[in-house]
């Protein structure tokens, strides 16, 4: 069993080296190494190049003169890749020497054929990096309302998907819309696949350091990223076999896209908050999955008692998070 292993890069020369020896500590041989190098100007390719020729396993750069952005890379990796299992790893991020393995084990145990392996992960890259772990689940249906509820994640780094399940559905990236593509994929891939599998083990290390403000992150632009892939994957929801059963969950996920804009004391992301997929805030009470301060949260938005929510967040956030995780 061969996986693919794709990692766009860009400017990305000063956590790619740790990345890099993560994935040469694979304990799993059998994979090669697909680099989209998305037009750096860092000195990041020129480190591919050494990484690539001293590798023992097979690498290919994939190179674009011009960024073109991560979902365009993605698509580019795609292309190139030739393993059975598609894995995706992120330049700043490490993955565990074991997860390979762990996965291949997933799916030459199983009595079907694998669609797709998820496993948990550690947030923080030091030895008090906390272990998180994604909902339950052994059917896609299960996985969908976790995805759209938003007791899962959606990051690539967090699946091992059977290359052909994208390829034989013509599952791809929307070129240009960099913000949300992974759940619009992840989204597509779930609603076709049959044998599903989730390991409860901490197989990726995510680099949660990011200097990207809200208001970037949620910039118009982003928004409207988000809202293309969005609309990508409620598409594939509602041609799917699933599509009755998960009617209520479209809005459910867009209160969780829109979330962090709440998380914040600026008058300006509530605002945002209120007026993007305004058809959903009725719906801010009513999903149970979450916890009750993030359905409190979300109803005290929904009437617009800014105060409310700026206090929330002072107290909860950076009092209380500010104590624990300090």
């Amino acid at each position: 069993m061969k996986f693919s292993i794709i990692i766009p890069v860009y400017n990305a020369a000063r956590t790619l080296p740790e990345s890099l020896e993560s994935i040469r500590r694979q304990h799993w041989r059998d994979f090669e190494l697909i680099f989209v190098e998305d037009g750096s100007t860092d000195g990041s390719a020129e480190l591919l190049e050494a990484f690539a020729a001293s590798a023992d396993f097979p690498c290919h750069i994939v190179s674009q003169l011009r960024n073109g952005g991560v979902a365009a890379a993605r698509n580019r990796g795609l292309a190139a890749a030739c393993g059975d299992y598609l894995a995706f790893v992120d330049a700043d991020d490490r993955i565990e020497p074991e997860a390979l393995e762990e996965a291949a084990h997933a799916i030459d145990s199983a009595e079907e054929v694998v669609d797709i392996v998820g496993w948990d992960w550690t947030l923080g890259f030091e030895k008090n990096g906390r272990v998180m772990h994604q909902a339950d689940y052994d059917l896609p249906l299960q996985a969908l309302k976790n995805l759209m509820g938003g007791t899962m994640r959606w990051n690539l780094w967090l699946f091992a998907v059977r290359r052909e399940l994208l390829l034989g559905n013509g599952i791809h990236f929307i070129d240009g819309a960099n913000m949300g593509e992974d759940m619009m994929l992840m989204l597509k891939a779930f609603c076709k696949a049959g044998k599903v599998v989730q390991l409860h083990k901490p197989l990726y290390r995510y680099n949660a350091v990011s200097e990207t403000s809200l208001s970037r992150q949620f910039s118009p632009e982003r928004r409207r990223e988000i809202s293309e892939n969005l609309a990508g994957g409620l598409d594939a929801i509602a041609a799917s076999a699933y599509a009755a059963e998960l009617e209520p969950y479209g809005n459910h996920l867009k209160l969780f896209l829109k979330l962090p804009l709440l998380i914040s004391a600026d008058r300006s992301n509530y605002e945002t908050w209120s007026n993007w997929f305004p058809e959903s805030n009725a719906y801010a009470m009513a999903n149970r999955a979450l916890p009750l301060r993030t359905r409190l949260l979300q109803g005290l938005a929904a009437r617009r008692c800014w105060g409310a929510v700026k206090l929330y967040y002072l107290l909860v956030y950076k009092f209380v998070y500010g104590l624990i995780y300090r």
